[in-house]
């Protein structure tokens, strides 16, 4: 009898187990050595708590599917760790993305900087975020945060903590006391910059899409359409784009035809496109610099499988990236923008090479695999990037919390906190 007592006992724990969604395992250590906020800045495309999207399918946590109650940054949150999402032009340049995330953090009025203005031929002010700092209360400089950045948002980010720390001349020699201090330099307010499956040093998905110029001249023209149309807001996101004349500015409700803004968004090479191929990214990656007290993580994923000698999309790719994975296998064996593709170039989670991921070739001769350090007993150093071992099996979206990793997801998130918190 008690045997029977037993199983079936046995058997109501495994069938209330099954009933409910899975937990992490993961925990939040609450005894960390420290607690900074977390900024989370999305991918191109991709959309932040302002966004009214958002309350329907967080970009961090909705998986790209409306209804999800998933939500990284409210489980962050609801676990005492300080998160926000903020939403920066979807299609803006790195600099311009870095400009909107300051200014929304200082709870200021966005200065894309005089010199780069001028340079590249748009507005120098953007968007006003006078007390709509998203923190609450303006930031300072003085509290330490920690940035976090997807995709694209990985070079936002990178761009950012880089200006905060070392300022930019141009900017200081444009506008002398009249400087932003996000161009000032100075600052040692970013604990951490992490990138999660980051273009650091470019995509061939984007020199196959962008080095036609007929498809840049015509993404500009239909940009501007758009903000003829539908104003800033379209589908998903804020285009966001007032400062170079192709959507509407902050107060006004659509924008007009420009034929010079249409050329110069193109010819300027002021976008995430250009910014996003090799050459691109080549250029960017000269003007970051790796602040000295910030520590720097990168985590990548890889979703290929060889087949006759090419990275062929496996079996868990999303469809959604089936053709941006294709196009970077027919690469093989190319030289572009004067890299030859082979290796980790063709091995990719979709759209984004692990070569490209992993860290800023710049920085390669000092950056670190994290998993070896710790085994090996080394100190984690700021200043330096360390790396991740790829998570094979998931794609460039999972990132983004998908439905076929629901605790995968959360865990690797809680584990992402207590490393940047560890230090």
């Amino acid at each position: 009898m008690k045997k029977i007592t037993a199983i079936i006992l046995s058997m109501v724990v495994i069938i209330a187990v099954a009933a409910f969604p899975a937990r992490a395992a993961e925990e939040i250590d609450k005894n960390s050595a420290t607690n900074y906020p977390y900024i989370f800045v999305h991918g191109m495309g991709g959309w932040g708590t302002a966004d009214s999207y958002y309350s329907l399918s967080p970009y961090w946590g909705g998986g790209l599917m409306p209804g999800s109650d998933d939500d990284m940054v409210r489980i962050l949150n609801e676990q005492g760790i300080e998160a926000y999402a903020p939403s920066v032009g979807p299609l803006s340049s790195a600099w311009d993305r870095a400009c909107e995330l300051y200014a929304q953090l200082a709870g200021t009025v966005v200065d894309y900087g005089e010199a780069h203005s001028k340079a590249h031929g748009h507005d120098r002010y953007g968007f006003s975020y006078e007390g709509k700092a998203i923190m609450g209360e303006p930031w300072d400089l003085k509290e330490k945060i920690n940035l976090v950045g997807h995709s694209f948002g990985g070079a936002t980010v990178r761009l950012l903590a880089s200006l905060l720390a070392y300022g930019d001349a141009d900017e200081i020699a444009a506008t002398g006391d009249e400087t932003s201090p996000l161009f000032t330099g100075g600052h040692d307010c970013v604990h951490s910059c992490i990138t999660l499956s980051a273009p650091h040093n470019g995509s061939q998905v984007a020199n196959i899409l962008v080095d036609p110029q007929v498809t840049m001249l015509l993404i500009s023209a239909v940009l501007n359409m758009i903000g003829m149309v539908f104003g800033n807001d379209f589908l998903v996101f804020s285009l966001q784009l007032g400062q170079h004349g192709l959507t509407p500015e902050q107060d006004e409700f659509r924008a007009f035809i420009n034929p010079c803004a249409i050329w110069n968004f193109y010819a300027s090479n002021d976008n995430c496109g250009y910014d996003m191929t090799l050459r691109g990214a080549a250029e960017l990656n000269e003007k970051i610099k790796l602040a000295p007290n910030t520590y720097y993580y990168s985590y990548t994923t890889a979703n290929t499988q060889e087949v006759l000698g090419y990275q062929l999309p496996d079996k868990g790719l999303s469809p959604i990236f089936y053709i941006s994975s294709m196009m970077l296998a027919i690469t093989k064996g190319f030289t572009v923008d004067g890299i030859k593709m082979d290796g980790d170039w063709l091995v990719n989670d979709g759209i984004v090479p692990l070569a490209s991921a992993i860290y800023p070739s710049c920085d390669a001769e000092t950056a670190l695999n994290y998993e070896q350090s710790i085994a090996n007993g080394d100190k984690i150093e700021p200043g330096r990037w360390y790396y991740f071992e790829p998570m094979v099996g998931m794609d460039h979206f999972d990132f983004c919390g998908t439905k076929d990793y629901p605790s995968t997801f959360v865990d690797f998130y809680f584990g992402m906190v207590n490393t940047a918190n560890s230090r």
